[in-house]
């Protein structure tokens, strides 16, 4: 029997690569995550920042753009405006370092309304409060989060 649809996630750049790379620790958790949501939000910054880490596995990042153009995902790049807002959500969490990549997932999720995020990134997102004031819903416990 195949698993229930679960709403809506954001999924950030480690999430994605333990999703695509059977090897990686946390590869069944990720997928199995990914695979049971309904929608699947890509956010423009975190594809760039996948290329990045793919640039030696040119066969994945093929294989996930090609996901992405037949619907598997939903790309979301950001604004403008977005990017600005970004930089305030940096700004406002500057002792996490977080950064413009994940200062763009928050705003995405708060533009959205979806607080459910697959991420390898506990320590950044566990921190980080939307603009309602609410957490983010992290849809799996990494093995070995991220020490980012």
């Amino acid at each position: 029997m195949a698993a229930a649809s679960a709403a809506a996630l954001i999924c950030d750049t480690g999430a994605l690569l333990d999703y695509l790379v059977a090897s990686a620790p946390d590869h069944r958790l990720f997928r199995d995550a990914l695979l049971r949501a309904r929608t699947r939000y890509v956010p423009g910054l975190v594809l760039a920042e996948m290329d990045y880490f793919l640039r030696h596995e040119r066969r994945a990042m093929n294989a996930f753009v090609r996901d992405l153009a037949r619907g598997a995902f939903t790309y979301a790049p950001p604004g403008l405006d977005q990017l600005r807002r970004a930089m305030e959500v940096d700004d406002r969490y500057a002792d996490l370092g977080l950064g413009l990549v994940d200062a763009s997932i928050v705003v995405l999720a708060e533009d959205l309304g979806i607080r459910r995020l697959a991420t390898r990134d506990v320590r950044h997102f566990g921190a980080v409060r939307l603009r309602d004031g609410a957490a983010f819903e992290l849809v799996v416990v990494p093995t070995s989060p991220d020490p980012s």
